[in-house]
């Protein structure tokens, strides 16, 4: 007989360790945020900001099977069971075998019993573990996305993937890559882990910041706070990939990724501004590609929104979709979900059509500009949905 076990708080969640580590080897070990490790030191800082962190555990005959990480939110009131490691992870994972609608159903009831109004999903993929029970029982956010990747394996070679871009491209990253020798200095590559790549993931913070800053643009992960110390432990531990292209002396752009399995996942990418009129960025990104072939991966997962210049290296427009999704526990969960499924749509439209001028202003007077987005076609309420 299946059964479900919640497990609540950061101490109790702390001792998962050995059913962590046996799940993710008998069963998948989930995404590259999945690591218990990484699981229990989000669980402290959701704790610290005044979160409960809760781990749903599945057993069949007894046996652990599937593990699923989640934390409790409030959202227009209602309490929401969100992934514990969102936003730092790019999309919503478990550890172990598939959910089934049964389990989902299971977890349904366990979550109402603890307060629960809702269970809200962000990012979950089509070839995920969680898709096909949501897809069933869920309801879309309307947030469909693709994460565009490159298949690697639809290339011989690097040289065969660089050759599948025209030459006038090819000429222009020639052309960039000269200017870019000609302003700092020769360039050389090195991928980078644990204590050697943590003054490289800094100064790419301290250039991302500064480009967020430019464009009045906020972020829940790059803003110095708890995530993004989560995330620099990530690379001190050694499990990030943090690929450097280097200029004359110094640091022209970072790259830092995440093996998944067999594919290699461009989390961030940053670079000296300095520089941008010769494009450091892509052909940072170009060495790290050509790196992802002699390590053998078979993707390079460029992550969503589905950008123009990412299906420009994408070439074959290859993707995996991506949607939020929503179950309701209570008649006022299931009101919170269908607020959020057609207002946030709306609320992200006007905010990206927001100037920068007007994103900067607003974070200056304490107005973040999602919010005044949302104060513009519903007030606090889309607000609070954001």
């Amino acid at each position: 007989m299946d059964e479900i076990q919640i497990v609540s708080g950061p101490e109790a969640i702390g001792q998962l360790g050995p059913l962590w580590h046996a799940v993710g080897a008998g069963h998948g070990a989930g995404g590259p945020f999945d690591a218990f490790e990484i699981v229990r030191a989000a669980a402290e800082t959701a704790t610290r900001n005044g979160f409960d962190p809760l781990v749903a555990v599945f057993r069949r005959d007894g046996h652990a099977t599937t593990l699923l990480a989640l934390r409790s939110e409030r959202l227009v009131g209602a309490r929401v069971a969100v992934p514990l490691l969102y936003p730092l992870a790019q999309y919503a994972t478990l550890v172990g075998a598939p959910l089934s609608p049964d389990a989902l159903r299971q977890l349904r009831e366990a979550l109402c019993k603890q307060g629960f109004d809702v269970l809200l999903l962000r990012r979950v993929r089509a070839d995920g573990g969680l898709h096909d029970a949501l897809s069933e029982a869920g309801r879309s956010q309307g947030a469909s996305e693709t994460a565009l990747f490159i298949d690697l394996h639809a290339f011989e070679s690097f040289a065969a993937y660089d050759a599948s871009f025209s030459s006038g491209t090819r000429r222009n990253r020639r052309q960039r890559r000269q200017k870019l020798e000609a302003l700092a200095g020769p360039i050389s590559f090195e991928m980078r882990r644990g204590a050697d790549a943590l003054a490289a993931f800094d100064t790419a913070m301290s250039w991302k910041r500064m480009w967020l800053a430019e464009r009045g643009v906020s972020s829940a992960v790059f803003d110095a706070g708890p995530w993004e110390a989560l995330l620099r432990e990530t690379v001190a531990s050694g499990t990030a990939l943090v690929s450097t292209l280097q200029a004359g002396s110094s640091l022209a752009a970072v790259e830092v990724g995440y093996a998944d399995g067999t594919s290699y996942m461009a989390y961030l990418g940053a670079f000296d501004p300095k520089l941008s009129a010769a494009s450091p960025g892509q052909e940072q990104m170009l060495r790290t590609i050509a790196w992802c072939f002699e390590a053998g991966f078979s993707r390079y997962d460029l992550l969503a929104p589905a950008d123009d210049y990412k299906r420009q290296w994408a070439r074959s427009g290859s993707g995996v979709a991506i949607d939020d999704y929503a179950v309701a526990l209570t008649p006022v969960g299931r009101g919170v979900a269908e607020l959020r499924r057609h207002v946030r749509p709306l609320a992200r439209e006007i905010y990206h059509r927001l100037s920068p001028e007007v994103r900067v202003a607003g974070e200056r007077y304490g107005m973040p500009a999602v919010a005044a987005a949302a104060a513009m076609c519903a007030g606090a309420v889309i607000a609070a949905i954001e």
